[in-house]
């Protein structure tokens, strides 16, 4: 025998007596012998060999397609020339870009300009990573009698999936005939501009990255998708879906592919997040409540605990209203309000036409502790809190603190326990429950897991009594 088939024969018992180690180590019980184990073991490396022979053959028929192994490598070492030269020629243009040395439509096309195309992000418009309601907008450079007559005889078209078809010139149409959503979106806003408010459907061209690609665009659908980069540029996608003049039968059609296409390219989710409770036990370590204090919050059961949290969302999702937009377009008209602690503990918004945010007692009393440390606090360091969340729950109860309310005050301040998120929780259901949380996230407890959770609201906007 070989001294190479010896050093195969001995590399092939000690791979497999190792396999064989690792199941037995793996069943505990030892319920089922060791005879299967044993086959396991001899034929892994039999499989191990198999695919290493396979990639061998691939890696073959690579050498062979070029011409030879000199062939092969000297096209390796070539494309790995290219990569590192684009590399740098892509790192130049954005130094150069962001340096103000090119201008953003001068930038190498990320996109084709023909059904896919760059958007400047100022345009607002694009799809909400967790909502259900998705928009698909209805886009044309020169008006079109027919496709304009069909979206205006069907102001409320949906098929499945929750997708809502988007007819620009009826925006201004469907906030006055929802004040309540204008209202939730923008709650110091009164809507008096919206009477010399206009939008037509050639609204987003103006926001094309690249203007020659208007000629691309007749009239379609386009669904839009936020968050991409070019050399350092932000830009939105919008995928361009064209429809052709017909009765609304042959529109429906149209439509219908539309949005099969969007929904197989792009599944919807849910409203909220789901993510997985983190494994660790209830007063196993001080950072319990920490480590769960992300999860608490965008948890869909603890995130709904208030009704007309789910209420409030829901007329959002219903009206499929493009929100991106409207806060694009009326960002210049919202500012945060001033938050008022009157002398009998109410927590007001003045600017929000004088929003009572109402709370539990305990509730309340965490609320007003963190609205007192401007800094913040860690939950680790919650018990240094206690004295001081006592004194201020006496206040907002005057006849006194039982047996059971002492409890709820060691509970709430003991970071191995879920009490202080619950309490979080209904703070920020609370706020969201009367306006969106793009306000709303100035006026709750929040922050990142081991660094201090605050109330970011500006101090100067604090009014106490």
């Amino acid at each position: 025998m070989s001294i190479v088939l010896v050093v195969l024969l001995v590399i092939w018992l000690a791979f497999s007596v190792l396999v064989f180690i690792a199941l037995d180590i793996k069943n505990e019980k030892r319920e089922n012998g060791h005879l299967h184990y044993i086959i396991i073991a001899l034929l892994s490396p039999l499989f191990l060999m198999l695919i290493l022979l396979f990639k061998f053959y691939l890696y073959l028929s690579d050498v062979r397609k070029e011409g030879g192994f000199i062939k092969y490598y000297k096209k390796k070492r070539e494309s790995k020339k290219a990569y590192w030269l684009r590399k740098e020629k892509d790192e130049r243009i954005t130094d150069d870009y962001l340096n103000g040395k090119i201008q953003r439509h001068e930038l190498p096309r990320k996109l084709n300009g023909i059904d896919c195309f760059e958007f400047n992000e100022e345009m607002g418009l694009k799809a909400n990573e967790f909502d259900e309601v998705r928009e698909i907008v209805y886009v044309e450079s020169e008006y079109n009698d027919c496709l304009n007559k069909f979206f205006m005889s069907h102001k409320d078209l949906r098929l499945y999936h929750k997708y809502k078809f988007v007819y620009l010139p009826h925006l201004r149409e469907e906030l006055l005939d929802d004040n309540l959503l204008l209202h939730y979106l923008f709650p110091s806003y009164d809507g008096s501009e919206l009477n010399e408010f206009k939008m037509d459907s050639t609204y987003p061209l103006q926001f094309l990255s690249y203007k020659d690609d208007s000629v691309n665009i007749r009239c379609g659908m386009f669904f839009f998708l936020g968050d991409r980069k070019n050399h350092g540029a932000k830009f939105i996608e919008g995928h361009y879906y064209p429809l052709e003049e017909g009765d609304d039968d042959t529109i429906i059609k149209q439509l219908d592919k539309v949005v099969k296409s969007v929904h197989s390219d792009y599944p919807t989710g849910g409203l909220y997040s789901t993510i997985g409770k983190p494994d660790i036990e209830e007063g196993s370590t001080d950072e319990y409540a920490d480590r769960l204090f992300f999860w608490v919050n965008s948890n869909s059961e603890i995130a709904q605990l208030v009704e007309e949290v789910k209420e409030r969302l829901n007329i959002l999702e219903e009206r499929g209203m493009p929100k991106n937009l409207l806060l694009k377009l009326f960002e210049n008209k919202v500012k945060l309000s001033r938050l008022l602690i009157t002398k009998d503990f109410k927590i007001i918004l003045p600017d929000f036409d004088n929003i009572e945010i109402k709370m539990e007692p305990l509730v309340k009393a965490v609320y007003l502790l963190f609205l007192n440390h401007p800094d913040g606090i860690v939950f680790k360091y919650l018990p240094d809190y206690r004295e001081e969340l006592t004194n201020i729950y006496k206040k907002l109860r005057p006849l006194g603190l039982n047996n059971r309310s002492m409890q709820s005050l060691e509970d709430v301040t003991n970071p191995c326990l879920n009490s202080i998120n619950e309490k979080c929780a209904r703070i920020r259901a609370a706020f969201i429950s009367q306006f969106d949380d793009h306000l709303a996230k100035y006026y709750y407890i929040d922050g990142v897991r081991g660094n201090v959770k605050k109330i970011s609201l500006p101090r100067d906007l604090v009014v106490w009594e």
